[in-house]
């Protein structure tokens, strides 16, 4: 395989000082959950679900299980292909999964709705909401307002369309006067392709399968960012009691092993690409590679001194209450309802 390092250099050593002050703490904690597993016993065994599917977004989990660094922690992962936010969520709260990377707006949806409980975050895997529309160049779609009168295809109940309306408001147009297509995920390139719809809504490092899909032609991206600024992507998840309450020791060494896995996959774009192809022979290692680099800048804090997966309360206030003002949510939920914030990597002192 390719070692190819594609990070600006910059990005990169802060990536990698981030992991190793993150593992260093792991260390200085001592080590050991509640079956002194990271000590010489047995290893914990949990199941993680990837945010959707095996695309090459997803490739940090499985490049940390591929190099050990889970095994390393004292953890047997059972990695599983998941199937967006409401499932992961729904199996999060019904034991059939320990960790999962969430979209924290759909997670502020769910458990300020009372649809799902017993969950929470503990890092930030996207440092902006990673929700995206995004439509052919060509096609006149060029800023939000453009969106009106237009068809856009999404999956039936995608995070997307929930906060579409929030992202509406902040852009200045109207979102009654868009109409919505149900689509499933792999359906959403090929009907841009052949004009079915005007766009799709997408998350931003899904971009490379959508231009893929559409063989050659440019894709603008109005990214929900631009307006949604407080709002994070997908966070790390667990449940509230079982794990987060109860052994906030196995959170740490999972989040580090992970986000090791997440430095080497983005210091390593290719290798990365083709251990996915190796293992999912339907990746196609070009698209994957080129996700990854995606999630390299995705992953990356706004303030340069903090360390991957940051988290900070007043920002999770402000996504709140984005989605609050939106009419998507009720007001009452909290951050620390939402967030276990003592678990939340740290810059180390």
């Amino acid at each position: 395989m390719r070692r190819t390092s594609r990070l600006p250099a910059a990005l990169l050593a802060v990536v990698l000082t981030a992991a190793l002050a993150s593992a260093c703490g792991a260390d200085d904690a001592g080590g050991g959950g509640k079956d002194g597993s990271a000590s010489g016993g047995s290893p914990d065994k949990v199941t993680y679900l990837t945010g959707f599917g095996t695309f090459g977004r997803e490739a940090y989990a499985y490049v940390a299980q591929e190099k050990g660094y889970f095994e390393d922690a004292g953890i047997s992962v059972d990695i599983q292909p998941g199937q967006g936010s409401g499932n992961s969520l729904a199996a999060l709260a019904g034991g059939r999964a320990q960790f999962a990377p969430i979209d924290l707006s759909s997670t502020i949806i769910q458990l300020g709705g009372g649809k799902v409980s017993g969950v929470t975050a503990v890092a930030a895997i996207h440092q902006t909401t990673d929700a995206a529309i995004m439509a052919l160049a060509d096609s006149g779609i060029e800023k939000p307002a453009d969106l009106e009168g237009r068809t856009v295809g999404d999956p039936a109940g995608s995070v997307i369309g929930a906060l579409f309306p929030a992202y509406a408001k902040l852009a200045g147009f109207d979102a009654d006067k868009v109409d919505w297509v149900s689509l499933e995920p792999q359906q959403l390139g090929a009907n841009l392709a052949s004009g079915s719809v005007d766009a799709v809504g997408q998350y931003r490092v899904g971009r490379p399968n959508i231009e893929n899909a559409v063989k050659g032609e440019k894709v603008g991206v109005l990214p929900f960012g631009e307006y949604l600024t407080e709002s994070y992507g997908a966070a790390v998840t667990t449940t509230t009691t079982e794990i987060a309450k109860d052994d906030p020791e196995l959170v740490e060494r999972f989040t580090t092993a992970l986000f090791k896995g997440m430095t080497y996959a983005i210091g390593h774009p290719d290798e990365a690409a083709e251990l996915m192809h190796e293992k999912f022979p339907t990746v196609s290692v070009r698209t994957a590679a080129a996700e990854i680099e995606l999630v390299g800048a995705a992953v990356q804090p706004k303030d340069g001194g903090a360390p991957i997966g940051t988290m900070d309360r007043e920002r999770v206030a402000g996504a709140i209450e984005a989605l609050v003002d939106a009419g998507a949510v009720k007001a009452g939920l909290t951050p620390e309802e939402l967030v276990s914030f003592d678990l939340v990597p740290k810059p180390k002192p």
